[in-house]
């Protein structure tokens, strides 16, 4: 006897995942999850951890709306078909039969969700040249969470559809569901920007990071903690309703319903033991959340009391190229190694020798970097011999080779001969603006020359990249004076500039000095 009552609950169970509606809806999922998630995966560089966001930025709100509704529709089954007063007459507690139920639904939408991560992984682990220890974590939480936030949609919604059973409450839920997402989301946005709203910090769903995110620092722990306290709260503290509520057959606060339909006081400790837990577990992820700041040198959100102080530095060998001019890249880019060669070396060549021309280049992370850097408006910067630069802002989504190789050029020539890009400066009015440096004539016509030189035929703007194209352009008699120095034979050129190098650094040297 024993054992025919203990195999119940998994009969209950099985049976509830053959007739669950969810799975009508997979093939579409499969569409949806093709064109949005996976495609927009593809696009990005092979980074794990910029690779891993997708899951939680594209996949969980793709799935959320479908998971708070069929949950719903789940949940108001019993009531919706006027079932309630016939089933109140079985042997077993109405928690048993609502809880198989609403696992079977939660089963199909955490398989769903875990297979598509799996894909999006797989496809990673294909390309991805560097998975160190500390990449996994990054790599990891988003699938607990993505899988947490499921199981708390799911028992949500399915208590909501039980409260209020009815044919509007599974498309009302899901709409609710997307539009406090949707809310969460506009937070969690403007939390990277410095806010330290709990909603933003709560919200799984966020604003896509830099490239080198994750590469050179650990990243915060204590923000994933938090989220899932939350959503493992919310999950519980639906499930104790559930089996609280008499409407929904549960055992009330004081037990109205009898030991055999409802499960007597022994179930009535456990809902009101969860519920406790449940509570506790939202307020205190709360009141975790609502301490989050911005952390040094990473520029991402932490928790104080979880995360401790800033961001550990993740070491790492760099992947190296060439013997003269050496360049280094984090291993994580050593795909993209022979296209920052093939855009530094042949510049490089054309000012070996001369003041202060840079001997090597490395890649380094955005916060080693000034303002303008970091806003975009430039790679790198020069430093002690050296060109310190970040892929972060050379290697953008879908990225081409010449796209980066142009990129790289531009900047590297920007630096060595007309100087750093810019700085913001402070207006009256208090607002920041950025102040290109556009350099003089005689500096533009030689770095576009140069530029001519190693390939680049595009008409190159003053100041490089460090204004926006075409808000800047170069004047005819640059592009006349650059085009006669870069027609100039290779030796003639390199005699020109070791002479004439220091004046043209200080701005001396005007167009009609050009050769």
């Amino acid at each position: 006897m024993t054992t025919r009552r203990g195999a119940i609950a998994p009969r209950i169970l099985r049976m509830e995942l053959r007739h669950s509606t969810f799975v009508w809806v997979i093939p579409l999922l499969v569409l949806l999850f093709i064109y949005d998630p996976f495609r927009t995966a593809s696009t990005y560089p092979e980074l794990w951890p910029l690779r891993s966001t997708v899951v939680l930025n594209k996949f969980w709100p793709d799935l959320v709306i479908f998971a708070a509704g069929f949950s719903a529709w789940s949940g108001s089954r019993e009531g919706r078909r006027n079932v309630s007063d016939l089933l109140a007459t079985t042997a077993r507690p109405a928690w048993t039969r609502q809880l198989s139920s609403l696992a079977a639904t939660a089963f199909w939408v955490i398989g769903v969700f875990l297979a598509g991560v799996a894909a999006i992984y797989v496809s990673t682990s294909r390309t991805a040249t560097w998975s160190g220890s500390s990449i996994w974590p990054v790599a990891v939480w988003p699938v607990v969470i993505g899988a947490a936030g499921m199981l708390a949609v799911c028992a949500f919604a399915f208590t909501l559809g039980a409260l209020f059973p009815g044919r509007f409450t599974a498309p009302i839920v899901a709409v609710s569901v997307m539009i406090v997402t949707l809310y969460a989301f506009r937070q969690a946005v403007g939390d990277n920007g410095g806010s330290t709203g709990a909603a933003g910090v709560l919200s799984p769903d966020g604003s896509v990071p830099g490239n080198d995110w994750g590469l050179f620092y650990s990243v915060s722990v204590g923000v994933p903690i938090v989220q899932l306290m939350f959503m493992l709260g919310v999950a519980v503290a639906a499930i104790a309703v559930l089996g609280l509520s008499p409407r929904t057959g549960g055992v009330g606060w004081r037990g109205a319903l009898s030991a055999v339909t409802a499960g007597g006081a022994r179930l009535r400790t456990v809902a009101v033991s969860l519920l406790a837990v449940g509570v506790a577990l939202v307020v205190a992820a709360f009141a975790l959340a609502g301490t989050a700041n911005v952390s040094d040198p990473t520029s991402t959100l932490q928790i104080p009391a979880i995360d401790g102080g800033a961001a550990t530095p993740i070491s790492y060998t760099p992947d190296c190229a060439g013997t003269t001019f050496q360049t280094c890249v984090h291993p994580a880019y050593k795909p993209y190694l022979s296209w920052v060669s093939d855009a530094l070396d042949p510049l490089i060549a054309q000012l070996s020798g001369l003041p202060g021309v840079p001997t090597s280049a490395r890649e380094v992370p955005d916060s080693r970097l000034p303002q303008a850097v970091n806003q975009g408006f430039g790679m790198g910067q020069v430093v002690n011999g050296s060109y310190e630069f970040s892929l972060s802002n050379a290697v953008p989504f879908s990225p081409t080779k010449p796209e980066v190789t142009r990129t790289l050029e531009l900047d590297l020539a920007q630096q060595v001969i007309i100087g750093p890009v810019g700085k913001f400066v402070t207006a009256r009015n208090g607002d920041q603006a950025f102040q290109p440096n556009t350099g003089t004539p005689a500096q533009q016509a030689v770095m576009t020359g140069l530029l001519k030189v190693v390939g680049d035929s595009v008409a190159v703007k003053a100041s490089a990249q460090s204004v926006t194209p075409g808000q800047v352009v170069a004047s005819a008699q640059v592009t006349a004076a650059a085009a006669k120095f870069a027609a100039l034979p290779a030796a003639t050129r390199h005699a020109w500039l070791a002479v004439n190098w220091t004046a043209l650094k200080s701005g001396k040297i005007t167009l009609a000095q050009l050769p």
